[in-house]
C-alpha cells in the first residue's frame, strides 16, 4: 500500500439543498479544491488529504469467543526465549551498510517543504528499528539462561566477536540517526514560515515550542472547515472502490462533529496522521480533533510522552482489544506467548507508536518483532514473508480485509485478547467547549439509536440547547444517521457488531469498566504552581462538596451520598500520605455548586449529575467517569475545567477503584496497584494509597450499602465476557 503524501488538503463543502451522496475524489495526488454534492450518511462536505496513511493505532473490538488476558499493565512481560533470524556478516559489509544508510539520511536535507513530514515519519521508523537492532545485539552478547528453556547453540562464545561488532555498528548507526534527526528538526524549524513545529526528538522539546492556539469553535467562525486527524483503514477511512472518495465510520464521526459545529452547510478536512506522529501534530494544531482508533489511557490523558502534554478524550465510540493473527501455527505460538522450539521462527509485525507495540515488546524478545509504520505495511510484510503474525482485532485484521490486500496463504485469528482498548475522539486540553461539543455529538448518535431516530427523522430529535446553534445535534444526526446506521453502513460488512458495542438497556449488564493505564511510569510535571493540588498539599486537607440534606431524602439517596463521601476520602488519601479523613465536607444545593467551585470554596463536588445541560449551560465544569447510576441519572465527581491537572487526577482516582476490582486488588493487597509518576515522583503512590484507604469499588459499595447488598443494573462490573458498554447520557 502506498504511503501517505502529507502535502495537500482538499476542501469540499456541503450545502443543505444539495442532493445527498458523496462526490468522487480525483485520483491524482495533486487535487484542486472542489465542492461536494451531498450530506447523506456516506456524504457530506469533506476536505481530504489525498492518501491518508493506512495506520491504525490501537484496536477496536475482538471477535466473539475471544478470551481477555490482562496486558503488561498488571501481569508484567513474559519472555519465553531468544531467537534471532539475523546472522552477523562480514565486518566490511556491515560498515558499508552503515555508511549507505547514513548517506540516505543525509540526503533528506535536499527536499522541499511538502516532503518534510514524510521524511520525519520515515526517520522515526528507522530510529525505532535501530533501537531494535541494538537491543538484539545486546541480547546476543549475554543471552540469558532462562530456567527450563534451552539457549540456541548458535549463540555462544564463538560468535562473541561478530556479535560485538554488530553491537558497535548498531550503536554507531543509532547515534548517527539521532544526529540527523536533530539536524532535520533544526533545519525544518528554521525553514518554516508558520508556527508549526517539527516532530521533536524528545517530549521536552515538543512541549517547549508547542504553539498557543485559539479555541477551535472560535477558529471555525473564520475558517469554516473542521480538520480531523485520521488515517486509512477499511471500514473507518478508506477510498471507495468506485468513487475513490474516502468513507468510513471515523469519517462519519468527523462529518457529525462538523455538522454540529458549522451547521447543515458544513465542510471538513481529513488530515493524515500516523501512530508515531499523531499527538505531536495534534499539539501543533494541524487538526482540531483526532479520530484515528486512539485508545484512551492514563498517560495520554495526563502527559503523553511524544508531545509532552495531555489531551481530552470523549466517551469511547468503540471497544475492543488486540489479538495476534496470521499463519495459524505461529498465531498459536503468539497466543501461548512462545518464541522457542517450534515457535522460534515467529516474527510479529508491530506498528510503531501504538499500544499494540507497547504490549508486544513486553511479551516478546525484540528479535521476534518487525517494526512497521501502519497496518498496510504489516499486511504487505505478511504477503512478502517478512513476518508471519500481524497485530489486529476484529475490525482491523479479519480475513476478508487481509485477503483484500492480496494475501493468499493460510490465515487464522488468535483466540486471546492481550489489550483492552476503548477508542475515543481526542481534543486538545484547554478547549473545554469544543471537547463538550465532541462528547455530546457522540451521545446524540447513541441516544438516537436507542430511541430509533434515524437520518431521515433527525428533525424529531430533542431540540438542542442554545450553545452553538439550537439545531446542532439535529444537524449531526441528519448528516450521518444514528450510531447503528453508521455501524451497519461501514463496519458490518467487515465483522458483526460485538456485544460490548451494543446499547445498554440499563438492566442487562453493568457499566463499571476501567480504561487502560498506559505508560504510567512516564515522569510528568509535579503539582502546578497555584493549582488545586498544590493548594491542598499546602492546606493539609481536601474541601469536598456533597449534596445538601432534604426533608424528602430517601434512604437510597442518603446511602448514595455516603458513597460520594467515600470517593472524597480516596482523593484525600491519594494526596495526603494515606490519610483518608483529612476532608472537610460541605453540603450544597444543586443551584449553589457551580459558584462554590468557581469561587474555590470547594476543591471537588461529589455526586454531580452528568447531563448536557451541566456541560453546556454551566461552562467550566468537568466530570469524572460516572461511578453510580440511579433513576436514569449518572453521578460523578465534578471539578473546574480550568485546572486540567486536578481534573485528570480526580478522574483517574475514580477509575482506580474500578481497575482494582477488575484485577482482584483489595485494601489488603493495595501494593499490587502500579506506581504512577505522571504527576511527578512525589505522588507516585496515588493509586496504591487510594485503594489502601477505601478499597476497590466493590469494597466501597458493600461498606455503604451493606455486606450482603447485591449490585444490580448499571452499577455492576462489566468484565469479560463483556456486555453492552454504550449508554447514552441524559439530555
Amino acid at each position: 500500500m502506498d504511503d501517505a503524501k502529507e502535502g495537500h488538503h482538499d476542501v469540499h463543502d456541503v450545502h443543505e439543498d444539495e442532493e445527498k451522496g458523496e462526490d468522487d475524489l480525483p485520483a491524482s495526488d495533486e487535487q484542486p479544491k472542489g465542492t461536494a454534492d451531498g450530506t447523506s450518511g456516506a456524504g457530506g462536505g469533506v476536505t481530504v488529504t489525498p492518501a491518508v496513511v493506512n495506520e491504525h493505532e490501537d484496536n477496536p473490538p475482538t471477535q466473539r469467543g475471544v478470551t481477555f488476558v490482562p496486558g503488561p499493565d498488571f501481569r508484567g512481560g513474559i519472555h519465553t526465549g531468544y531467537h534471532s533470524p539475523h546472522e552477523s556478516g562480514d565486518d566490511d559489509d556491515n560498515d558499508a551498510d552503515v555508511e549507505n544508510q547514513n548517506q540516505n539520511l543525509i540526503e533528506a536535507y535536499a527536499v522541499d517543504d511538502n516532503e518534510q513530514a514524510e521524511i520525519i515519519d520515515e526517520l522515526q521508523l528507522k530510529l525505532g528499528s535501530a533501537k531494535q537492532e541494538l537491543e538484539a545485539a545486546r541480547s546476543q552478547l549475554a543471552a540469558p539462561a532462562i530456567e527450563g528453556i534451552p539457549v540456541d547453540d548458535k549463540i555462544g562464545p564463538s560468535n562473541n566477536k561478530s556479535n560485538r561488532n554488530l553491537l558497535m555498528i548498531g550503536f554507531i548507526l543509532f547515534l548517527g540517526m539521532i544526529g540527523v534527526a536533530v539536524g532535520l528538526s533544526i533545519s525544518f524549524s528554521k525553514r518554516s514560515d508558520t508556527d508549526e513545529i517539527s516532530v521533536a526528538v524528545d517530549a521536552a522539546d515538543a512541549e517547549a515550542v508547542a504553539p498557543v492556539l485559539p479555541p477551535v469553535l472560535e477558529a471555525l467562525q473564520e475558517r469554516k472547515v473542521l480538520r480531523c486527524g485520521i488515517y486509512d483503514r477499511r471500514g473507518f477511512s478508506f477510498p471507495n472502490d468506485e468513487t475513490n472518495e474516502r468513507e468510513g465510520f471515523e469519517v462519519d464521526l468527523c462529518k457529525a462533529v462538523a455538522a454540529a459545529a458549522l451547521g447543515s452547510n458544513f465542510s471538513y478536512e481529513l488530515v493524515p496522521t500516523t501512530g508515531a506522529n499523531r499527538f505531536v501534530k495534534h499539539a501543533n494544531g494541524e487538526f482540531d480533533v483526532l479520530i484515528s482508533g486512539t485508545t484512551h489511557t492514563f498517560d495520554r490523558d495526563v502527559h503523553e510522552s511524544s508531545s509532552g502534554m495531555g489531551f481530552s478524550f470523549s466517551t469511547p465510540y468503540l471497544y475492543g482489544g488486540m489479538t495476534y493473527n496470521g499463519v495459524p501455527e505461529f498465531v498459536k505460538c503468539a497466543d501461548e506467548l512462545s518464541a522457542v522450539g517450534d515457535c522460534a521462527g515467529i516474527l510479529i509485525c508491530s506498528i510503531l507508536g501504538t499500544t499494540w507495540y507497547d504490549t508486544t515488546k513486553e511479551l516478546f524478545p525484540s528479535s521476534n518483532i518487525v517494526l512497521t509504520k501502519d497496518q498496510g505495511e504489516s499486511i504487505q510484510n505478511l504477503i512478502d514473508g517478512k513476518c508471519n503474525v500481524i497485530q489486529g482485532e476484529q475490525y482491523e485484521a479479519p480475513e476478508v480485509v487481509v485477503r483484500g490486500f492480496g494475501y493468499e496463504g493460510p490465515y487464522g485469528q488468535g483466540k486471546t485478547s492481550f489489550t483492552k482498548d476503548p477508542l475515543a475522539m481526542v481534543t486538545r486540553d484547554g478547549d473545554p467547549e469544543f471537547a463538550a461539543l465532541v462528547e455530546w455529538v457522540l451521545q446524540t448518535l447513541l441516544l438516537a439509536e436507542k430511541e430509533n431516530i434515524t437520518m431521515m427523522t433527525a428533525d424529531t430529535f430533542a431540540e438542542s440547547v442554545e450553545f452553538f446553534g439550537k439545531d446542532m445535534f439535529q444537524n449531526a444526526l441528519a448528516a450521518v444517521g444514528n450510531y447503528g446506521e453508521m455501524y451497519t453502513r461501514h463496519l458490518a460488512p467487515i465483522s458483526p457488531r460485538l456485544e460490548i458495542n451494543e446499547i445498554n438497556d440499563g438492566e442487562t449488564t453493568g457499566l463499571m469498566y476501567s480504561h487502560p493505564l498506559g505508560k504510567v511510569d512516564t515522569v510528568g510535571p509535579g503539582p502546578i504552581n497555584g493549582g488545586v493540588i498544590e493548594r491542598i498539599l499546602q492546606r493539609g486537607f481536601l474541601r469536598c462538596g456533597i449534596p445538601g440534606a432534604t426533608q424528602d431524602a430517601t434512604s437510597d439517596k442518603i446511602k448514595r451520598v455516603e458513597l460520594d463521601m467515600e470517593f472524597c476520602r480516596a482523593l484525600s488519601a491519594s494526596l495526603l500520605q494515606r490519610t483518608p479523613d483529612n476532608v472537610s465536607f460541605q453540603r450544597y444545593s444543586d443551584d449553589d455548586v457551580y459558584l462554590a467551585l468557581e469561587n474555590g470554596d470547594i476543591d471537588v463536588y461529589a455526586g454531580g449529575a452528568v447531563d448536557v445541560g451541566s456541560d453546556f449551560l454551566l461552562p467550566g465544569l468537568s466530570f469524572s467517569n460516572p461511578y453510580f447510576y440511579e433513576g436514569g441519572k449518572a453521578f460523578a465527581l465534578v471539578t473546574r475545567e480550568a485546572d486540567e491537572q486536578w481534573t485528570d487526577f480526580v478522574y483517574w482516582v475514580t477509575m482506580a477503584t474500578i481497575y482494582a476490582e477488575e484485577n482482584g486488588i483489595t485494601q489488603n493487597t493495595s501494593n499490587e496497584m502500579p506506581l504512577v509518576n505522571l504527576f511527578g515522583t512525589g505522588l507516585e503512590r496515588l493509586m496504591r494509597d487510594a485503594i489502601l484507604a477505601v478499597g476497590n469499588y466493590d469494597e466501597m459499595y458493600k461498606r455503604v450499602f451493606g455486606q450482603n447488598a447485591t449490585r444490580v443494573g448499571l452499577n455492576k462490573l462489566n468484565a469479560s465476557p463483556f456486555g453492552p458498554q454504550h449508554y447514552p447520557l441524559p439530555f
